[in-house]
């Protein structure tokens, strides 16, 4: 399998290159083991060979691709890039393995769905209901990922689908956000903390102990801004905590406030694990999204997938 890649040399005369996937295995590999020998093991390849690939591949772009020293070896960001592409090529053709065998066993998969925690569990449960009902075998894998990491999944075809809240900016125009729901937050305490039922106002919320988000992402970026737009400071006596059932627990046995989406915490306040109440001034509801490469065609149970997906908001 060629691909073509159109390559520019210091001198300007633009000319087309097939670059070999073969070399390109061998630069992942060199990527992911750092050192020229240890690429060689993991290929079954001698050491002067896998140097004769990446020279040939050098000379193929027209760049260095790997620096080596008596350390190891590392790529440049010539090689970074065609790493890139390179596991892209190793996702896909691994993923066209799965599919015949699955096409063989009547299987419909495989399907990976990457996605922030808060997303897939407002999602995938009540999608996976939906397909279940059609009465075949499914394969569906799940990668649970922060909304940095998600982003790669996608463009290197290791999954998917991306499940995630609406990014505050524009995406790459290469990948298409597709609004699933609209899920509000709510205001969620322990017994231990016992909320107003008229509810509280932002600022004499921020006088609670709370939990809050620990990475950069859309959830934080919304908590923050809610307490900003309130011209009201941070809580100081806080716990950052990313994982979902462990921020609920927090809740529930200290006097901390959280806010949770409802899909996160509505079997929990039913129960009477958790109590809520308005609180004036909250962030909006939150608008989750599926993500998709543009030029990439979704196969049947992916496009099944998005299709239920997108009635959520109806049922």
């Amino acid at each position: 399998m060629d691909f073509a890649y159109s390559i520019t040399p210091a001198y300007g005369t633009e000319r087309n290159m097939a670059l070999d996937p073969r070399l390109l295995r061998i630069l992942l590999a060199v990527s992911r083991e750092r050192s020229l020998s240890a690429a060689a093991v993991r290929l079954n390849m001698t050491q002067p060979s896998v140097s004769i690939a990446i020279a040939q591949l050098e000379d193929r772009v027209g760049r260095q691709v790997v620096l080596r020293d008596r350390k190891g070896a590392v790529l440049t960001s010539t090689g970074e890039t065609l790493a890139r592409h390179a596991r892209a090529i190793e996702n896909v053709l691994l993923r066209a393995d799965q599919d015949l065998r699955h096409q063989q066993d009547n299987v419909d998969g495989p399907l990976v769905i990457g996605g922030t925690t808060g997303a897939l569990l407002a999602i995938v449960p009540r999608v996976m209901a939906l397909l279940q009902a059609e009465g075949r075998p499914l394969d569906i894998a799940l990668h649970d990922a922060t909304d940095q990491d998600l982003s790669e999944l996608l463009h290197s075809h290791a999954v998917d689908l991306v499940l995630s809240s609406a990014p505050a900016q524009a995406g790459p125009h290469d990948v298409e956000q597709i609004l699933l729901l609209r899920e509000p937050f709510l205001l969620v305490a322990g017994p231990k903390a016992s909320l107003p039922y008229q509810g509280l106002t932002v600022r004499q919320a921020a006088q609670h102990p709370w939990v809050l988000p620990l990475a950069q992402g859309a959830t934080r970026s919304q908590v923050e801004a809610m307490f900003l737009s309130a011209d009201t400071p941070l809580p100081v006596n806080v716990v950052r905590c990313d994982l979902l059932a462990t921020m609920k627990e927090l809740v529930r046995h200290s006097a901390a406030l959280a806010l949770l989406p409802a899909s996160v915490v509505q079997a929990d306040i039913e129960a009477g694990l958790l109590s809520t109440a308005p609180l004036v001034g909250g962030p909006p509801p939150r608008r989750l999204v599926a993500q998709r490469l543009r030029n990439v065609e979704l196969s049947p149970v992916a496009d099944r997938f998005l299709r239920y997906a997108q009635t959520l908001q109806e049922l």
